[in-house]
């Protein structure tokens, strides 16, 4: 290579990664974490310098002729002497271009949207799980018959069932036994009754008040058996390492997630990661953790979730032409940089920027909302379906004594 003309640097035009926009005065100014770091690099390398993208924004995979696509491409065929953005080193590329000095450590993980929250409706049954909502059940239909057993004064089984469920819902318990024993076993259902009434009622306000979340895909294996299901996708950028490092694992679950993405051609340009279409509550991206923090934020106002599962933890290089002599110097400056820990302080400006600007947003839409009608529909649909029973039950028991008083009337005139 004759250093006296421009060093050609290829790279992929991403979001908030790699940037360029031109001046007023007709220079190149580069932008987000691998462009600014990029910019340094080249101050420092004090040579000439232009921009070549590939066209088909690939970061780079080996085709069936043995030539590579994307930016790996571009250097292996002496297109550029040099690519970055997040560009991993593998045994596979090292063998069509070489690696700079590592540069940043990052881990690969996904991105899922949140599925929203559960509806209000039911949110009556929300307080308790759904094992404790059994051990409540059997435990009052048990408690009957253990009053029925060792009570001295005789109560119906019906009556003893109405009035241990209505202590439960805070009526007061008229069961009336003289004897100490049998007063310690009703004080411990009274005592087991107040604080399961006031629990529920602490944890259904809450649960009224703060919408619940519903559980997100959390971790790679949960992911691959929802792909399996058929109910979720997940995508991975064309040409990126990733989809190796799931066809090649040791993990089964991980290979038959890459087998589907695969199978299923579920790709992305990753100028178009933020697209809907790759990243919902049912589609999945995988991709470096410091590009989807930056893209889709790790706060709890975020609709996106990562997962703080890893794929892998792998090292950031530039890939370089196997003929490009200014290796021993760009090492050099990334050691350096590295000491000094320049890209860690960009990448710390970046997001701190962008947790700002999302933090002003984020003010601005949120508000306080009362609690509706709708909020309560569940418990209110209860409580009706409560009054309903409890007036046709009133109505029979009518019936039954205007019945029961004609017939007494008859029997009373025929005698």
């Amino acid at each position: 290579m004759n250093f006296t003309s421009k060093i050609k640097v290829a790279s992929v035009i991403v979001k908030r990664q790699f940037e360029l926009q031109s001046t007023e005065n007709g220079s190149n100014e580069l932008g987000g974490i691998e462009g600014k770091f990029l910019a340094v690099i080249l101050k420092a390398l004090k040579v000439p310098h232009e921009f070549v993208f590939p066209s088909d924004e690939e970061w780079g995979r080996p085709l069936k002729d043995g030539n590579w696509t994307g930016m790996i491409g571009k250097v292996q065929q002496e297109e550029a002497d040099m690519a970055i953005n997040f560009i991993a080193p593998s045994a596979e590329r090292m063998n069509v271009v070489d690696f700079s000095t590592p540069y940043s450590l990052i881990e690969v993980t996904f991105a899922i949207e949140k599925p929203g929250t559960v509806s209000p409706a039911l949110a009556f049954l929300y307080p308790f799980p759904f094992a404790l909502w059994i051990i409540c059940g059997v435990i009052l239909l048990l408690m009957p018959l253990v009053f029925l057993l060792l009570l001295d004064v005789k109560y119906s089984l019906v009556k003893l069932f109405i009035e241990t469920f209505g202590s439960i819902l805070r009526q007061p318990l008229s069961i009336n036994d003289a004897s100490f024993k049998n007063r310690i076993l009703l004080s411990a259902w009274w005592f087991f009754a107040v604080i399961i009434s006031f629990s529920y009622s602490a944890l259904l306000l809450a649960f009224l008040t703060v919408p619940t979340a519903e559980e997100p895909i959390r971790n790679f294996k949960e992911l691959s058996e929802a792909v399996a299901k058929g109910t979720h996708k997940c995508f991975v950028s064309k040409g990126s390492a990733n989809i190796r490092m799931l066809l090649t694992s040791e993990a089964e679950y991980l290979r038959t997630l890459g087998e589907a993405i695969q199978y299923n051609d579920w790709y992305f340009i990753s100028s178009e990661v933020i697209d809907s279409k790759y990243i919902n509550p049912y589609a999945a991206s995988i991709g470096p953790k410091p590009m989807l923090q930056l893209n889709f934020g790790s706060d709890m106002t975020s609709s996106i979730y990562l997962s703080l599962d890893s794929l892998t933890s792998t090292s950031l290089a530039i890939a370089l032409g196997k003929n490009f002599r200014l290796k021993k110097k760009l090492n050099w400056i990334i050691s350096q940089l590295n000491s000094a820990g320049i890209y860690n302080k960009i990448l710390k400006d970046e997001s701190l920027r962008l947790w700002l600007t999302r933090s002003n947003e984020t003010s601005e839409t949120l508000s306080v909302k009362p609690l509706e009608v709708k909020d309560m529909s569940g418990a209110l649909i209860l409580l009706v379906v409560g009054y309903g029973l409890s007036l046709i039950v009133f109505m029979c028991e009518i019936v039954f004594t205007r019945v029961k008083t004609k017939l007494t009337f008859r029997s009373h005139t025929i005698k």
